[in-house]
Formats: C-alpha cells, sequence, structure tokens
C-alpha cells in the first residue's frame, strides 16, 4: 500500500511541474505577443534615432491588448535668439548653439565627434556600418551644432590675434559680440512627442518636421545650394560644403529630404551672416541701403519696395529683368537679356559692407556668379 501511494504522490507532484511549466510557457507566449504588438519600437532604437532613442516608449493599451509605440522628435525652425513662442505652444525652445548644454538638451553631437567614433572603429566595421540606417536629421542637427561652434571658435580666434596687437587707433576689444544679443536669426527646435500609430505607409525611420521655407533658410545657413528646385515634377537636390540634401513626394506625408554629408565642411570666414535678411536672399530679394528699416521679425514687403531700389529681386530670369529696367537699364537690355539662347554672367563679383549691431564689428557681404551671400567678420 505504501508503494502505490508513492507512486500516485510522484505522478502528482510530475502531473504539477509540467502544469507549470505550460503555465510559465502560456505566461511568456502572451507577454511576448503583447510587446511584439509593440510595432516600430525596433526602428527607434539608438542606432536609428541616436540619443532621441531614450525618448522612445511602450505604452500599454489594454481595452486594444496591445503596446503603442512612442517617441519624440524635433520640429526645426529659425527664429531670432530671444524668441519665445515656438509652432507647438506650451513647448520649450531649445536652440542650437554649439554650446555644451545646447547638446546635452538637443540630444545631438558634434559632427567632428561622429567622425571620430567611426575612425575609432575597424577596417570590417566600418565597411559593414555605413550608418545608412540612422535618421538623417540626427546628422542635420550635428552638423548645425558643427557650425555654430567652428564659428564662433574661428571668431574667438581672430578676436585674440586683433588683441595681442591692436592697431594705435584701435582699443583691445575684451570677448566677441553675444549671439542672443547680436545675432537676429537662430536655428531652434521644439520637442514633439509622436506615434507609430501614425507614421505613413513607406516610412520606416522616424522624422523630423519643418517648413519649407525654413528648410531652405537652413540650407543657406550651412553653404548649401539648391541645383535642382522644380516644385511641379517634385525633384528637389542641394549640394554644397561637404553635404547633399535630395527630396521626393512621399503619399499621406508631403515632401521628405535626405540630408547627407559626402565631404568636408568648414564654417570660418565664410560663414553666412545670421540675421534676418537670409531669409529674403533665400528667396531672390537683396535689400539695399535705401530700404527703410522694418521691423526684422517680421520683413514686411510693400509694393513701394518692389518697385523701387530698396528691394532688388533676383528670384528668376524675369524678376532680374524686371530689375534691371529698376535701376536704370533701357528696355534693349532687358530683352537681350530675356532672349533665349543668350549668354549672361556677372563679371565681377559686388561688395556691400554692413555694420553689426555690436559697435566694433562690420560684415562684409559679397555676391558673385550662381552663389548665396558669403559674409566675412571683422573687428
Amino acid at each position: 500500500m505504501a508503494d502505490g501511494n508513492n507512486n500516485e504522490l510522484f505522478v502528482a507532484i510530475a502531473a504539477l511541474v509540467i502544469s507549470m511549466v505550460a503555465l510559465v510557457a502560456s505566461l511568456l507566449q502572451v507577454a511576448q505577443q503583447y510587446y511584439a504588438s509593440a510595432a516600430g519600437y525596433a526602428n527607434c532604437d539608438e542606432k536609428v534615432m541616436g540619443k532621441w532613442s531614450a525618448t522612445t516608449r511602450r505604452v500599454l493599451r489594454p481595452y486594444e491588448f496591445r503596446f503603442e509605440v512612442q517617441f519624440q522628435a524635433p520640429v526645426l525652425f529659425l527664429c531670432p535668439p530671444n524668441n519665445v513662442k515656438g509652432p507647438i505652444s506650451g513647448q520649450d525652445i531649445i536652440f542650437v548653439n554649439g554650446t555644451q548644454k545646447s547638446l546635452e538638451a538637443t540630444c545631438s553631437t558634434l559632427q567632428s565627434a561622429l567622425k571620430d567614433d567611426e575612425n575609432k572603429k575597424s577596417e570590417s566595421e566600418k565597411i559593414h556600418t555605413a550608418d545608412n540606417e540612422q535618421s538623417t536629421w540626427v546628422t542635420l542637427l550635428a552638423a548645425l551644432q558643427q557650425l555654430e561652434h567652428d564659428s564662433q571658435a574661428w571668431q574667438q580666434r581672430q578676436y585674440d590675434a586683433f588683441n595681442m596687437a591692436p592697431p594705435k587707433d584701435k582699443r583691445p576689444v575684451s570677448a566677441p559680440p553675444d549671439p542672443s544679443r547680436y545675432h537676429t536669426l537662430a536655428v531652434a527646435l521644439q520637442r514633439k512627442r509622436r506615434s507609430w500609430d501614425t507614421m505613413p505607409l513607406g516610412v520606416t525611420k522616424p522624422y523630423a518636421t519643418t517648413t519649407m521655407c525654413h528648410l531652405v533658410e537652413m540650407m543657406a545657413i550651412l553653404g548649401i545650394y539648391w541645383i535642382e528646385f522644380d516644385r511641379s515634377h517634385g525633384r528637389y537636390r542641394a549640394e554644397g560644403n561637404g553635404y547633399q540634401v535630395t527630396g521626393e513626394s512621399v503619399s499621406d506625408l508631403g515632401l521628405m529630404f535626405t540630408f547627407q554629408v559626402y565631404g568636408k565642411s568648414g564654417f570660418g570666414a565664410n560663414r553666412v551672416i545670421p540675421v534676418d535678411e537670409v531669409k529674403e536672399l533665400c528667396f531672390g530679394v537683396a535689400p539695399t541701403i535705401y530700404r527703410r528699416t522694418l521691423d526684422s521679425r517680421k520683413l514686411e514687403l510693400s509694393n513701394d519696395d518692389l518697385r523701387g531700389i530698396s528691394l532688388l529681386q533676383l528670384g528668376s530670369k524675369a524678376d532680374i529683368a524686371e530689375t534691371l529696367l529698376v535701376i536704370g537699364c533701357n528696355t534693349i537690355t532687358q530683352n537681350y537679356f530675356l532672349k533665349d539662347g543668350m549668354k549672361h554672367s556677372h563679371l565681377f563679383p559686388s561688395m556691400f559692407r554692413v555694420p553689426c549691431k555690436h559697435p566694433l564689428q562690420w560684415f562684409d557681404i559679397e555676391f558673385g556668379a550662381n552663389q548665396m551671400a558669403s559674409a566675412s567678420s571683422h573687428v
């Protein structure tokens, strides 16, 4: 009898163990199904979003029996450094200024640091890890931070050289002007939380958002020139200063642009002036010394300005031809310019000297053939 009771006990224990294993397996399977329902979570990791991956979250939707993936991505725009209003109401504005505080706040790093990390890899790693899986706005943020970092370092070197041997009629300058006081244009961003559920079909990486005008302005301050800008056929391509930008139309989203690095970039004496007038220069309107003073926050354009010599319209061949008449050229010159097959070019670049708000600085603005405005800062 004792042996029979022991056998039954062993059978009961074995059945209990098997049941527990089956229960644990079932629980693990249910948990795996829940976690697998978090579509897009793997597309929001550090390889894709860099340090922004720390904002990725799984949010449980109990009534839907699934997890929703949420992440944060930047909304980029340009504004004065003292601006307090952004496109997202109630969200803090973070300015891209190349400082360590800005790097931490924007979850980005300098472009030079990215290159150093790449150089530390072995040759086999470099071949197989070309960072093509990374969202290109992460690279754009690094380039914008590098722009501010390098230009400020170049400016400091100019001041140091001036202070070492200042001219007799000049007094030493203690420090460069504060960008937050004297610059009127800066790149800023706000964080926006998004859901992977709203990602358009065919888009497999988190994307940053901006407007077309702000995109054009950002490319201008990076030294990038548009080679093709065809809105009718949806073809966009820009290159310059070691960068390349291409754009295409995406259904359910609109225009999507890709930012890539293909060469060495420089942000020193030829950096574009960080002033609001860049917004006009980008779209073919060049202000002159005859322009009346306006609120630079709005950059209003009146009919009198467009018809006079206070603003030169250079956005298209027709605008240039109209400007030729305004500055005194006759209709023969205008018709020659508009005639098909005729060759025309700049004979020499034009130089304009524009005073900065800082009393000891001035800027040279140079316009040449097929060039955006470039600037050199001088004490």
